[in-house]
């Protein structure tokens, strides 16, 4: 497997599709640290392209209290960045516990279920999904790219069978559903060993609105602000690589079309013209070069 999809277009795609700023987040924090016992804070997205997952790596090891927790609040994130977390909190000599304190979704799911004593508050959820991800390229590159989609979702089918109770064929349609489960549900199938019925539980804020089977209680906050027609030429200029002149020529041109395929055919359109309109100048200045 290769990790070409990690480059600046495809980062700013996803930045997009979770409504969140391209920037390095402190995505982990150590609280409650004491001589035996701390809490490792994991409360936003996983890995590429926002935060690097060998800092949450190197941090852990150099965790040495015999009790360590690991308290969940995310969204999901990179699955080769959670890959490596989930690996790194499984070879920990002082076997971490993981605690899910208001939402394990999608690649944090991964991630909880590394913990020798698997914890989640009673009011909190657990998400599982077909791996996913944002990407650019020609028809050769999206196939490479759906190959290797297929292959985690095998590994992550094997890694859930590992820990849980239930099944791989149960596993794999669960996958397919995108299966959002209370804390009660996960404990019946595994996917945790116990609740804890009080505490100070996190409240998700997360824009969720990327998932597609998202619970009524998650739907009002996913619930994205009205896109103004600044934002989407904003968005036009950084995915597609466009001058401010030629974004504008695509927002008129896909109201014209008003067609699902408009965005990607206006902003085509536009691209050549503006390559065209380069070589013409650089056409322009080899002849004076010349004389």
């Amino acid at each position: 497997m290769n990790l070409n999809y990690r480059n600046e277009r495809n980062a700013r795609i996803i930045a997009a599709a979770y409504n969140k700023p391209l920037e390095k987040s402190d995505y982990y924090k150590i609280e409650n640290s004491s001589d035996d016992e701390v809490d490792v804070l994991l409360y936003d997205y996983i890995g590429w392209p926002f935060n690097d997952e060998r800092e949450f790596v190197q941090m852990l090891a150099g965790l040495k209290q015999s009790k360590i927790v690991i308290r969940i609040n995310s969204p999901g994130g990179d699955v080769f960045s959670a890959n490596a977390i989930y690996n790194a909190i499984k070879a920990h000599p002082s076997k971490p516990i993981t605690r899910i304190e208001s939402l394990a979704a999608s690649a944090a799911s991964y991630i909880a279920m590394a913990g020798s004593q698997k914890q989640a508050y009673k009011n909190t959820m657990l998400m599982i999904h077909e791996p996913m991800t944002g990407m650019w390229g020609n028809q050769y590159e999206l196939r490479e790219t759906a190959d290797i989609l297929e292959q985690i979702s095998g590994q992550m089918i094997d890694m859930y069978a590992d820990n849980t109770n239930i099944g791989k064929r149960e596993i794999k349609e669960m996958l397919k559903a995108e299966t959002w489960m209370t804390a009660k549900v996960a404990k019946e199938k595994g996917f945790i060993d116990s609740i804890i019925e009080a505490g100070k539980g996190a409240k998700a804020t997360f824009d969720l609105s990327i998932f597609s089977n998202l619970p009524d209680e998650f739907k009002a906050a996913a619930k994205k602000e009205p896109i103004t027609e600044r934002d989407l030429e904003r968005e036009i200029r950084d995915v597609f690589g466009l001058s401010h002149n030629k974004a504008k020529e695509v927002i008129a041109r896909c109201k014209e079309l008003k067609g699902d395929k408009a965005v990607d055919e206006a902003a085509e359109a536009a691209k050549k013209a503006e390559i065209n309109e380069l070589k013409s100048e650089l056409n322009k200045l080899a002849s004076i070069v010349k004389r």
